[in-house]
């Protein structure tokens, strides 16, 4: 069992490792695109803020 599945590692190692670093890459993608969007939330509540003091 041990043989036949180190030669299927062996054998797909490519695959394995383009399949998990396009995980990592979405996984790192996730966290950036929340980061923009909490950011982008903050910005606005400040604009409003002074759109409504400077009334």
């Amino acid at each position: 069992m041990a043989d036949s599945g180190r030669e299927f590692l062996s054998k797909n190692f490519q695959k394995h490792m383009y399949y998990n670093r396009d995980w990592y890459k979405r996984n790192f993608a996730i966290p950036f695109f929340m980061g923009k969007v909490a950011l982008e939330r903050i910005w606005n509540k400040l604009r409003l803020k002074r759109k409504k003091t400077s009334n």
